[in-house]
């Protein structure tokens, strides 16, 4: 189990920092009334956003509720899944409800139209206690501000890290030498998570990768990079660092989204590579592994799990994966495969363009269902190809894409 999970504080009283912000909190929640202004907690990652949330809910017996707008961007999905838990301000058993709102200033761009303005309109009047979370107080959240009280998060001062990790190692029965005690609070820059990460990595034997080293590199260079990478540190490090997302299909998936889908880019790599079937199918029960708690975490809304999923890739997929050859594919076939599947599709392509609508079926079903009784009949009648196409279509190259289907139906 992950140190940063393992030994989160679960009162406000056993958090670390910010002393002045929890105090804050918690008496914004004890004075909370129906109406009352949301509580908008702004601070770098790693600082204790997510725990004191938590640490509230459980202190004051709340049904925690958590939802992460980065995943929920447009006006309509705001409203939808908002609406419902103003409307119920207790769950079944009778439990008061509390709503948390994470990453808020991860709504922008333009798949985010309205999403924003109906976030401010939403928190005017709530009815149960919400509270958002943002890594930063930026423009993009300056409306929503304005309906909110905001308190703010600093990073943990160092000497508090290093009384907090001295605890930490004596509860596990571990040690560190000054040294690396000393190196990793430095490099946490005041991130709790990023120091227990750093320092469970640390006892295990593994180097750890500095902060100040984390620049986002393109997906096909970090799998490139991975796969070619000549020790566990460097590989790791290609992984963690790249452009990459673990998306949840169901609430809809971009371009951009499956170009960046981390485990899509690894599996489509490994299955079009020349690779044993034993270390083929290692690793990928390493990434059905993977795509399991990616789904239960975005199932169960625990989104801050998610960020330690490229660690655990990079070290199942490691060992197996050395010096086999293994290179970027964006497709889950090999050329030789998908090639003439590709040159296929784009001879029929112009066959159904104009037989489906000639037949009121979408190309879908004419390829499936028509085409190939179509091409039999041109065979048994013996009709010219390209004369019925300049007859009936006015295009000769659907009469040549026609004879190429003909000619390979004859060799089946």
């Amino acid at each position: 189990m992950m140190w940063s999970e393992k030994h989160r504080p679960k009162t406000v009283q056993e958090m670390v920092g910010n002393e002045d912000t929890r105090l804050a909190a918690l008496k914004w929640l004890a004075g909370w009334v129906s109406g009352s202004k949301p509580l908008l907690l702004v601070g770098p990652p790693g600082t204790g956003k997510t725990t004191l949330v938590h640490a509230l809910a459980r202190q004051f017996d709340y049904d925690l509720v958590e939802m992460n707008a980065s995943d929920a961007r447009n006006k309509d999905i705001l409203r939808a899944r908002i609406t419902p838990v103003f409307q119920n301000t207790a769950n079944l058993l009778g439990r008061k409800i509390m709503l948390f709102l994470d990453e808020v200033d991860g709504i922008s761009g333009r798949e985010d139209t309205g999403g924003l303005d109906t976030l401010v309109e939403l928190m005017k009047e709530p009815t149960v206690p919400v509270i958002m979370a943002a890594n930063e107080k930026s423009i993009k959240i300056k409306d929503l501000s304005k309906v909110c009280k905001t308190v703010e998060f600093s990073p943990v001062p160092p000497r508090l890290l290093l009384l907090f990790l001295d605890h930490v190692l004596q509860s596990e029965g571990a040690k560190l030498g000054p040294r690396d005690k000393i190196s990793i609070v430095n490099n946490s820059r005041g991130d709790i998570r990023s120091m227990l990460n750093s320092a469970q990595s640390r006892v295990a034997g593994y180097a750890t990768v500095s902060n100040r080293d984390i620049v986002d590199i393109d997906i096909v260079d970090a799998v490139n990079g991975y796969f070619n990478a000549s020790s566990l540190e460097q590989a790791t490090r290609f992984i963690t660092k790249a452009d990459a997302l673990y998306p949840d299909p169901r609430y809809g998936m971009s371009q951009e989204d499956r170009r960046k889908d981390m485990l899509a880019a690894l599996f489509s790599s490994i299955v079009s590579s020349h690779v044993e079937h034993d270390d083929m199918a290692s690793m990928l029960e390493v990434l059905s592994r993977a795509d399991m708690m990616v789904g239960r975490a975005n199932a169960r809304r625990e989104w801050r799990l998610l960020k330690y999923i490229s660690s655990m890739i990079a070290s199942g997929l490691y060992e197996r994966s050395r010096q086999k050859g293994i290179k970027y594919s964006q497709y889950a076939m090999p050329w030789p495969v998908m090639g003439p599947i590709f040159a296929r599709s784009q001879s029929t392509r112009k066959i159904l363009g104009e037989l489906a609508p000639a037949l009121h079926m979408s190309r879908s079903s004419a390829g499936s269902f028509a085409l190939p009784y179509f091409i039999r009949l041109i065979i048994e009648e013996k009709v010219d190809p390209i004369e019925f196409a300049v007859d009936n279509f006015r295009d000769e190259s659907v009469g040549e894409s026609i004879a190429k289907e003909i000619e390979k139906a004859k060799r089946k």
